[in-house]
């Protein structure tokens, strides 16, 4: 026995709002996320300005240093790149949050009858999804869903009415009804393979 798919309620709560963001529980989830996205910023700046204090204490005169702090030395060039590294994919979610704050400042929410991922088309950095405004219409051209926290996370929530803020050509925000699961919308699809 099958499970029959829930009927689309949601699309009869889609908030009033001119702009997504004016809608509370969407600003709630917002604010959540940037929380999440900034924890860690702050410990990975910290291990970054230890790692170039230590190796300038140590490019004056490396041999008069001793012994614990060579080594710590040696630890921290290896370790600069990393933490370097890591420090720039610590803005990503950042940066993506600032970008899905300004869609939804200049968006309303809208009713998309279902998201689905696309079958058959690979992307390494993004999910594939195609949207469907009608629950009888024709499914869009293949975009990139990207959840700024966790890339490619897929509940399935989707599949059955979504809440869409920007325009089908330039891309947008896509969320579960309520306003949770923000992702961000992009054209096209950067990975190769057969498009659903």
């Amino acid at each position: 026995m099958t499970a029959n798919p829930p009927p689309p309620l949601e699309n009869a709560q889609l908030p009033l709002e001119k702009c997504a963001f004016d809608h509370p529980e969407t600003r709630r989830n917002w604010q959540r996320a940037r929380l999440r996205a900034g924890a860690m910023l702050p410990l990975v700046v910290i291990l970054l300005l230890v790692t170039l204090t230590v190796m300038g204490l140590l490019g004056d005169h490396p041999r008069t240093q001793p012994m614990w702090m060579r080594i710590a030395g040696f630890v921290c060039v290896i370790a600069a790149p990393f933490i370097f590294a890591l420090a720039l994919y610590s803005l990503g979610p950042i940066i993506r949050l600032r970008r899905i704050r300004r869609i939804l400042r200049e968006h309303p929410w809208e009713y998309r009858a279902a998201v689905r991922p696309c079958p058959g088309v690979n992307d390494t950095m993004a999910l594939p999804v195609q949207l469907r405004t009608d629950p009888d219409g024709d499914w869009s051209r293949t975009m990139r869903a990207i959840n700024p926290l966790q890339r490619k996370r897929w509940t399935g929530e989707m599949e059955h009415g979504a809440w869409f803020a920007g325009n089908l050509e330039d891309g947008g925000v896509i969320a579960a009804p309520g306003g949770r699961d923000l992702m961000t919308l992009e054209r096209g699809s950067l990975g190769s393979g057969r498009r659903g």
